[in-house]
């Protein structure tokens, strides 16, 4: 499973110069995308209830002394080249659908269900440490999946080859069904 750093390090080589919230806040994103499309988490980090938004303690930790003020060049410790392909499409189609709004105008949108039950009782000025469930991410980002506004479009799962054969492709699908049966499982005491 790939880190929040792989994920941050891949947004930084897809936006060059990219400032320091607006990193934090897509890989926020990202994260509830890819829960939203798979039902399983990109990464394992976690997410706490800031003032301005979502935060990774770790990707924060890491950025700030590698930071040149407000921008981030590069997430040490981050290997974008950990990502599988479907993975880094994630991230690339949440780049894509939100890179170019402000910082400002994406810790506004981060502001949701999950962040909003992490800052319940806390006063606005209070900085917060409070955890985002994984839960309350994937509920809020599926809602937004089913809702009639505007989302990044979800990349493809798998994509088969043309030199791919009957018997790898059964291998495949029953690798597939295995990977998945927990989200069934879950579906199923829907």
């Amino acid at each position: 499973m790939a880190t929040i750093l792989d994920v941050g390090q891949y947004i930084t080589e897809l936006l060059p110069g990219v400032d320091k919230m607006k990193l934090y806040k897509l890989c926020y994103f990202s994260q509830g995308w890819h829960l939203a499309w798979t039902g399983k988490p990109l990464f394992a980090d976690e997410f706490e209830g800031w003032r301005h938004g979502p935060v990774s303690p770790q990707l924060r930790h890491h950025t700030e002394a590698a930071a040149k003020g407000y921008t981030v060049a590069e997430v040490p410790g981050g290997e974008s080249a950990r990502l599988s392909a479907y993975e880094a499409a994630v991230v690339a189609r949440t780049v894509e659908f939100y890179g170019k709004q402000k910082s400002t105008d994406l810790s506004e949108l981060s502001h949701g269900a999950a962040w909003q039950a992490t800052r319940s009782g806390l006063a606005p000025d209070n900085p917060g440490t409070n955890v985002l469930s994984l839960a309350n991410i994937r509920d809020e980002f599926s809602e937004l999946l089913h809702a009639q506004t505007s989302r990044p479009s979800a990349p493809a799962i798998n994509q088969i080859s043309p030199d791919t054969t009957t018997d790898d492709m059964i291998s495949q699908a029953i690798a597939l069904e295995k990977e998945w049966d927990p989200v069934f499982d879950l579906l199923a005491t829907r």
